[in-house]
């Protein structure tokens, strides 16, 4: 992301996740790690449902985080601020990349996607989006996108629960958005 503070400043307190709510509605876990957490949105509404949670980020902000949970809640939280493509992940039931992982260096893309899979436990669940190849970000080299094709082979070794394909024109620039929302558990 090229302004990852402007993002986060931007988009603090901002709505949550539709996916993570889908999810969150139908499955319980009780560790979570989230990849690219930005203004840890979606951190909090995991902390508020009695997640335990790893809040990632390269650019991290913890005060974001910290500033609207309880103690209770400041007790099941860590960070770490690394960029992906030097993390170690801990071990999760769950791990979430909110429109994040497009932005991982895309030599160190298939590395990092294997690291997702072996962080999580037996029968846990990735939970995120991927672009798609009609992307408006799909010119710039420092981006990754995807065909169906190549969406079908990351999501291989997976139980895939929910696939869809988006495709819209945002109003306030016309960024053309082509993604994949997906809730995949591993086996």
């Amino acid at each position: 992301m090229r302004d990852a503070a402007g993002y986060q400043q931007q988009t603090y307190g901002a709505n949550v996740s539709k996916l993570l709510v889908f999810f969150l509605d139908r499955y319980k876990v009780d560790t979570a790690i989230d990849l690219g957490c930005g203004s840890g949105n979606e951190v909090v509404y995991m902390l508020r449902h009695g997640v335990r949670v790893t809040a990632l980020d390269r650019q991290l902000q913890e005060r974001f985080i910290l500033d609207r949970i309880t103690e209770e809640e400041r007790g099941r939280v860590s960070f770490l601020q690394v960029p992906f493509e030097t993390m170690k992940l801990p071990r999760a039931e769950l791990i979430t990349a909110f429109f994040s992982l497009p932005f991982c260096e895309p030599k160190a893309f298939l590395k990092v996607w294997d690291q997702v899979y072996d962080a999580l436990v037996p029968g846990g669940f990735f939970v995120g989006q991927l672009f798609g190849d009609r992307d408006g970000w799909r010119e710039d080299p420092a981006v990754n996108t995807f065909t169906k094709a190549q969406i079908d082979g990351l999501l291989a070794r997976y139980e895939v629960l929910k696939l869809d394909e988006r495709e819209h024109d945002r109003p306030s620039d016309g960024k053309h958005w082509h993604f994949y929302n997906i809730i995949a558990r591993k086996p």
